[in-house]
């Protein structure tokens, strides 16, 4: 997939998402984002430059992810 995106101008962002806190300590753990102080789910959409098309979505990642690492 990454040699064909290669062709394309690209617009990619990610966001963060507050959810409700879970109740397994693991769980708060895996979601809570220090950046927003809170338990979140982070997502990316990645669109053509000209908004014709939506290339790619992912939702509903742990917050603390990284953004880099949501690019498939």
């Amino acid at each position: 997939m990454k040699e064909v995106l290669t062709e394309y101008e690209l617009i990619v962002d990610s966001y963060e998402q507050v959810r409700e806190r879970p109740r397994d300590n693991e769980e708060q753990e895996k979601y809570f984002s220090g950046r927003k102080s809170n338990h979140t789910f982070k997502s990316q959409m990645i669109i053509l430059l000209n908004g014709s098309d939506i290339v790619d979505i992912v939702a509903g990642e742990p917050g603390p992810k990284s953004d880099i690492t949501l690019f498939p």
